[in-house]
């Protein structure tokens, strides 16, 4: 009985050790959001800037897609740098990869295009 209590123990130990993949790809953003907003200097946001780009363009994790919020916030982001029709783009794009967030992007949209 011990030694199947014990083999038991073993198993769950080995089982616990393995490790679980992210469902999304989240680069270095946590760091980089963090700088641009602690402190707005042109050299974080050009760092916040490529941080978006390369999550939307390279996504990464298990899922292999866009992070939930992303293309909404960098579309966010440069509507408030001046650049309207990229930003309304991704606004767009944030509802085609997540079309549970139709409503409030196109409220958005709506409100960025008068």
């Amino acid at each position: 009985m011990r030694k199947f209590i014990l083999l038991f123990f073993l198993c769950v130990a080995f089982v616990s050790c393995t490790t679980t993949s992210s469902l999304y790809g989240w680069d270095n953003y946590v760091d980089t959001s963090y700088k641009y907003y602690k402190k707005q200097t042109p050299k974080a946001k050009e760092a916040l800037m490529k941080t978006y780009e390369a999550m939307i363009n390279h996504p990464r994790g298990a899922r292999k897609t866009v992070p939930p919020g992303i293309c909404a916030e960098y579309g966010y982001f440069l509507l408030q740098n001046g650049k309207k029709d990229q930003g309304l783009a991704m606004l767009q794009k944030e509802k085609e990869f997540y079309p549970e967030s139709a409503v409030f992007m196109d409220r958005l949209i709506k409100q960025f295009s008068k």
